[in-house]
């Protein structure tokens, strides 16, 4: 009887994570991320790069995308894409890297800021940012944690 309800609060608890995010899956990088619902879709690039999204109240700017990396290697992408936000003014406070996933965070002002890139087939980058007020943390930082969770390669490379 108690692995009934383990199961059952088990399968309850995939089906509301399930209900707050929607499955965005780019074709041209093949990659996947799950997105939450309350966020809708600002603009989608023409190239079918990824897209922009925006949370219902406006606070938060979520960014999805593919790109090709250009010169050097997976780690040289990552390293000179946190260059690109230190130079915006971003004071990055955490960063890790591996051989196949990136990721950093940092702040500006009032904003948190989360990036996170994984390495691609192809020479190909997956990446998402997420952009937020320093007082909602706890509130987006949950986001975060599924949005690092389910970003990943549609497919094997061969």
């Amino acid at each position: 009887m108690l692995a009934r309800i383990v199961v059952s609060l088990c399968l309850i608890s995939t089906s509301v994570m399930a209900a707050d995010s929607k499955a965005y899956r780019n074709s041209r990088f093949d990659y996947s991320i799950d997105l939450p619902t309350e966020f809708k879709t600002v603009s989608v690039a023409d190239n079918g790069d990824g897209m922009s999204l925006q949370s219902a109240d406006g606070k938060a700017k979520l960014l999805v995308w593919g790109n090709y990396i250009m010169d050097g290697s997976f780690r040289d992408e990552s390293n000179s894409r946190r260059k690109f936000y230190v130079e915006d003014g971003w004071q990055i406070s955490y960063q890790k890297q591996a051989a196949s996933w990136a990721s950093f965070s940092g702040t500006k002002e009032n904003r948190i800021l989360y990036v996170r890139q994984i390495s691609l087939c192809d020479g190909a980058v997956g990446n998402f940012s997420l952009e937020y007020p320093r007082g909602e943390q706890q509130r987006y930082g949950a986001i975060v944690d599924k949005l690092v969770k389910s970003l990943a390669a549609a497919k094997p490379c061969k």
